[in-house]
């Protein structure tokens, strides 16, 4: 049986795995914690998914095409007498 000390102190079994019914905060196995009725013993594939991705899945390619078109930029909307009217009490 594989022991180590968690952060409270409490000695846990690394091979085995409590989940909380009610939150899903996964705990390292400990004899006191499994006395608990909200919590049932899961397996690692269970606690922890990531570690268990297919590899398949792993490399899927976009559905959509994520490339994006080289845009012109847009003239300016502004006529250029309006421009200057706007601007006629600016210093230069």
């Amino acid at each position: 049986m594989s022991q180590q000390i968690d952060h409270r102190g409490i000695a846990v079994d690394t091979k085995r795995w409590l989940r909380n019914k009610k939150d899903g905060e996964i705990y390292g196995w400990n004899e006191i914690i499994a006395e608990n009725p909200n919590v049932e013993e899961v397996t690692e594939e269970e606690a922890f998914p990531e570690k268990f991705v297919p590899k398949a899945q792993k490399k899927r390619k976009p559905i959509l095409s994520l490339k994006t078109k080289v845009v012109p930029e847009a003239p300016p909307s502004t006529k250029p007498e309006l421009s200057e009217e706007a601007s006629k009490g600016l210093p230069k």
